[in-house]
């Protein structure tokens, strides 16, 4: 029997995976430089960031507080997502809120997120 989808460890889902991992740390570096500049004027304990999936036309925004976008940020595999906005295959998600879930990645999804973690110098 002939099966369109590659098998898991081929190198179209490697591929797929590191690309989606790609996006999702755009979003995070946008959203690391808006958490800095929120910080710099000392203007609300919350900032709104953008949604960390890995569909690079989302544009949703997430409300969420500093003490808690500070917490996500010390795990480079964890990213803030609207609900419905995760990708099964290569995330999970870890809690569930209101207005947001967060997820961590997986397989070569992670490894990209770790490899370009803004905060590992």
């Amino acid at each position: 029997m002939f099966c369109d989808r590659p098998a898991i460890g081929s190198s179209l889902v490697e591929e797929r995976e590191r690309r989606i991992g790609q996006n999702e740390v755009l979003f995070r570096e946008v959203n690391e430089r808006i958490e800095r500049l929120s910080q710099s004027l000392q203007s609300t304990d919350s900032i709104t960031i953008l949604c960390e999936c890995g569909d690079q036309s989302c544009a949703e925004q997430i409300k969420v507080s500093l003490s808690e976008y500070e917490r996500v940020r010390e795990d480079p595999t964890l990213f803030l997502v609207r609900p419905g906005h995760e990708l099964s295959d290569v995330e999970h998600i870890v809690e569930r809120h209101g207005e947001h879930n967060v997820v961590r990645k997986e397989h070569g999804a992670a490894e990209v997120a770790r490899e370009d973690d803004p905060r590992d110098d």
